[in-house]
């Protein structure tokens, strides 16, 4: 009760806000000098947003520097001071997380007449040392996306280093997240460990920015990339768009896997108003898009029975609002909500057996309002309060009357099974439904003061209380191991239809031959609910000296601390142990360097430290053994004929059963006196009692560290005339403490060998009392060195265009294995740890063109080209030839075509091929008088129809190794086309 209330008076605090928010997007600094040279104090500078009114006014200090926080949008920029001639610069335009320099120069007058000049804003930040490649309102708008995404356009920044287009802005290296993504301030991102993120309307999108590295102390909880964008609001005017967008599997070429047209239908509308409520004061904007596509998946097994076809429809709504309030001219407000929603009927068909697939929806909710006041000339305070909601609900599409958890309601899924080079591998958490809700707590302050140079310091704190309501159905559907031996020859007839559990022949003998392993979860009244809740705390310090008029200095140090961010809350021996400490040694000192060679060069550098955020399955695994067991069954020879089918050679064990019949049921309690008879004869026969499995548990205080890079550049920009600018930058990442789940540690090694004693080999596990035990130790390596270049002419001439190139090597570390709760410090084989080589994901070569062309009379051409080359991934045998009873460890072989018995096959050898990418957008707009306009458009993405793969077959041992897979991601599909309209008023 007491939690609720305090979330409740939270969420009220929030909403009690004025629904408006002012947001700190970006600063205009610069120097007021006059004729001569000489710095003029006292000069009052006003900035005044062309599109909404907004007025911001500051007066420079002794220096003669002034800087004036602002929204992003287009500025008059108006200088005045008795005894000189005002200054007037016209169409500046700032765009989100810049600062830029501006310099005025002013002349004596008697006559006080005003000097207009109509000039845009610098293209390169003179100031400041981040790499950051921005997204500006008009690429938003005019390029062509694929299903309107806007994130896919953060494949246009520098330093990007991702093939797919999706809602994440980097590649999905699943437990090591190395991004956030703040949305008007708010962090929003999903740590639920999926890869999703919240969605947002390209409708509702202005602008964002994408900050590849050494991002200063303000920003943190990311150790690769921060993400951020601000939402459109309303203007003096009142308009509005209608927008709808159309693809027809009829217009396309067909799939290049399967080598036919994959039925589907897409239809998306958007509508957005905005305008005043008080002119100059007081603004709103609203959106609201829907989106509906009837679509279809299919199967591409090696078993032409299971290669089925699924038919569905999917479904997303977006929506928000947004209210921007100037009180005053120095206190403003803004306020924002947004909400969206998804369902997915299925996942993509593939090469497993289509029992793995799932419905999956999601949703997300976002509130924020933040209050800015200007407390002098030279301080500025920002204080912002938001709650962050995302979830997901996901189901099987397979039923299964006799269910394990059938008593209880449940009849979601079948078992899955695995069998050498095929299986049903169902995430093993269905059905299970999940939310993260966040609240957010932050404050900014701002002080511009002068010693021995100007200083622009800003400082700061935030408090987060993440809180995750997960009730994943874990194991709860039991997994068979069946890879004994090879498939059986019949396996068509023994499942015989996907989706019908009760059709599968489990208790046939072909599955009882090669079944050697059989795992089930059980929970106890809580009913599979596991709440997990996180605290995260901030404070920063970061100054922007600028010493003379060249140099200027990034000094920035940053604190994060996450309390139980590795469960530390759970005690649960003799793996988790009591009184761990928390990881409270974050600080992270950053330094950065401008030195501007000419108005138009800047050299720049630095390195820092960055530490990054926690995924919420650091705390939820560790916390299920309190209420969740999974109960581990071996079938050792000679094997039983019905294991599959009645493993336990009768019913189910309840929760409080499982613990009295377990060998060892964990947190602290005594060895089951059966065990200790087994144990006492050298571990003769079958277990005569259960052996309970542990999944991601926490590792010791020294392997549980927050993952951490320090991330280094040096490099240079130029300006070249009004339009045009080059930049060049040598980056480095060595990141340290990933995440490097082990999927079972219940293990010793031969020390003469080296190698790891079989599962099968009870009195050489560490605890022979448990079966197989995961751990979540922090101790992986990578290192990334790429150089990144990016040339940018803005619009000017009716066109813009912009390349980036980057040329990298990612390498990895596999981390040493534990045995138990250490790690192992002899010699291993080099497919069980230490082995150092170019990483999973290494891509050699990225290069990305997009430009827009105003052709004339309303007629516009857009277009990407995209270039990557082939990603690195692993190979595996799949057949688990150590005898670890899981799947990360396979690159041993047996039986296997692609090599000897006994060879090992190569860490990460595979390269994918090539991405080559054209999209083409033609757009005629018509006048309708006035505002109002209507344009249609026609968009063509792979224009050339290349094939682009980027999921393949990586199992040996199945029977379509190395071939490509489907794949729903825009960035490796066929010729499609996209017609649409807009119309404005």
């Amino acid at each position: 009760m007491r939690s609720f209330v305090r979330r409740l008076v939270f969420l009220c605090a929030v909403l009690a806000l004025p629904a408006t928010v002012f947001a700190q997007d970006a600063v205009l600094t610069g120097t007021i000098t006059d004729s001569t040279g000489a710095v003029l104090p006292g000069v009052t500078v006003t900035a005044v947003n062309e599109a909404t009114g907004n007025n911001y006014e500051t007066v420079s200090d002794a220096a003669g520097v002034y800087r004036i926080p602002v929204r992003v949008g287009a500025y008059k920029i108006t200088a005045n001071i008795a005894g000189f001639g005002n200054v007037t610069r016209m169409g500046v335009q700032l765009l989100v997380g810049q600062t830029i320099t501006l310099n005025l120069q002013m002349a004596p007058s008697t006559l006080q007449e005003t000097v207009t000049v109509t000039g845009e804003a610098p293209l390169i930040q003179t100031q400041s040392s981040e790499l950051a490649g921005n997204i500006d309102p008009r690429q938003v708008q005019d390029l062509p996306t694929a299903g309107r995404n806007w994130m896919s356009l953060a494949l246009l920044a520098p330093g990007n280093r991702t093939n797919a287009q999706g809602s994440l802005p980097v590649q999905d290296r699943v437990d090591v997240r190395e991004f956030q993504l703040n949305v008007d301030g708010l962090q929003v991102t999903a740590n639920l460990g999926t890869g999703n993120q919240p969605r947002y309307s390209e409708d509702a999108i202005g602008e964002f920015q994408f900050i590849s590295n050494r991002f200063d102390a303000t920003q943190g909880r990311s150790s690769g990339v921060q993400v951020n964008a601000v939402t459109k609001s309303g203007t003096n005017s009142l308009t509005g768009t209608f927008v709808g967008n159309f693809r027809d599997s009829r217009w396309n070429a067909n799939d290049p896997v399967l080598n036919t047209k994959v039925p589907y239908k897409n239809q998306q509308y958007s509508g957005t108003i905005g305008g005043p409520i008080i002119l100059n004061k007081l603004h709103y904007f609203a959106n609201y898009e829907y989106e509906h596509q009837p679509l279809t998946s299919i199967w591409t097994t090696p078993y032409p029975a299971f290669n089925v076809t699924k038919n569905g429809t999917h479904h997303v709504s977006l929506s928000g609002v947004r209210l921007d309030q100037e009180l005053s001219s120095k206190m403003r407000l803004m306020g924002k909500v947004n909400h969206s929603s998804l369902l997915d009927p299925f996942g993509t068909g593939n090469s497993n057996y289509p029992a793995a697939t799932a419905q999956n929806k999601e949703h997300s909710t976002d509130v924020v309002g933040e209050f800015t006041s200007v407390l002098s000339n030279r301080a500025l305070n920002t204080a912002r309060v938001g709650y962050a909601s995302y979830g997901i609900d996901q189901s099987s599409l397979t039923t299964w009357s006799n269910h394990w958890q059938a008593a209880n309601g449940i009849t979601n899924g079948g078992p899955n099974l695995t069998f050498r080079g095929f299986r049903s591998n169902r995430n093993s958490n269905i059905p299970r439904y999940r939310n993260q809700n966040t609240y957010t707590i932050h404050d900014d302050f701002t002080f511009s003061y002068d010693a021995k140079g100007h200083h622009d310091l800003k400082a700061g704190g935030e408090y987060l209380h993440m809180l995750d309501d997960t009730r994943n159905c874990y194991q709860c559907g039991g997994t068979a191991t069946v890879n004994g031996g090879p498939v059986p020859a019949n396996i068509t007839s023994l499942l015989p239809d996907p989706f019908n559990a009760d059709t599968w022949r489990l208790s046939d003998p072909a599955l009882g031959a090669i079944a050697t392993r059989y795992t089930v979860g059980v929970s106890d009244s809580s009913a599979f609910l596991t709440p997990a809740h996180m605290w995260k705390y901030g404070a920063w310090a970061q100054d922007d000296w600028k010493i003379g008029r060249k140099l200027t200095l990034n000094l920035g140090a940053r604190y994060d601390l996450i309390w139980n961010g590795f469960a530390q809350s759970v005690t649960f021996l003799p793996w988790e142990l009591p009184n761990r400490p928390q990881d409270a040694k974050n600080i992270q000192p950053r330094f950065g360097f401008a030195y501007r060679l000419t108005d138009r060069t800047v050299l720049r550098g630095g390195a820092g430290l960055y530490y990054d955020d926690v995924l919420n399955p650091n705390i939820l695994f560790p916390m299920q053994p309190l209420t969740i067991a999974v109960i581990a069954v071996d079938n050792p020879p000679p094997r039983r004929a019905d294991f599959v089918a009645n493993p336990f050679n009768g019913p189910l064990p309840t929760f409080d059963q499982a613990l009295a019949r377990f060998c060892n049921a964990g947190g602290g309690r005594p060895d089951n006196p059966a065990y200790t008879a087994w144990a006492a004869s050298g571990f003769a026969g079958a277990a005569p009692c259960l052996l309970r499995d542990l999944a991601e548990m926490s590792a010791i205080p020294a392997y549980s560290h927050v993952t951490h890079s320090w991330q280094s550049s040096i490099g240079i920009a130029q300006q070249f005339g009004a339009a045009t600018a080059l930049q060049v930058d040598y980056v480095q990442t060595n990141s340290r403490n990933e995440k490097a789940i082990q999927d079972n540690v219940n293990v010793t090694f031969n020390p003469a060998t080296g190698i790891p004693y079989g599962y099968s080999d009870v009195r050489h596990r560490a605890y022979p009392q448990f079966g197989v035990v995961g751990s979540s130790p922090q101790i992986g390596k990578s290192d990334y060195y790429g150089m990144q270049s990016s040339l940018t002419k803005r619009m000017a001439n009716h066109w813009q265009a912009s390349v980036t190139y980057t040329l990298s090597w990612f390498y990895s570390q596999d981390p040493p294995p534990l045995s138990g709760l250490n790690e192992y410090t002899g010699p291993v084989p080099i497919d069980m740890g230490n082995e150092r080589s170019l990483s999973v994901f290494d891509q050699r070569h990225r290069a990305v063109f997009n430009g827009i062309y105003e052709v004339g009379h309303g007629f516009q051409v857009s277009g990407i080209y995209f270039y990557g080359s082939g990603m690195r991934d692993q190979i595996v045998c799949g057949c688990d030839a150590r005898d670890l009873q899981i799947g990360s460890i396979d690159r041993l072989r047996v039986d296997d075509p692609q090599g000897p018995d006994g060879s090992i096959i190569p860490r990460n050898s595979f390269v994918g091929n090539p991405i080559h990418r054209v999209e083409l957008r033609l757009m005629q707009r018509i006048p309708l008088g006035g505002k109002a306009s209507l344009a249609g458009n026609l968009e063509v993405f792979n224009l050339f129809n290349r094939k682009n793969y980027g999921v393949y077959d990586l199992t040996e041992t199945s029977g379509t190794f190395l071939q490509p897979q489907p794949s729903t991601n825009l960035s490796f599909s066929q010729r499609t086309v996209q017609l649409g309209f807009r119309l404005t008023f």
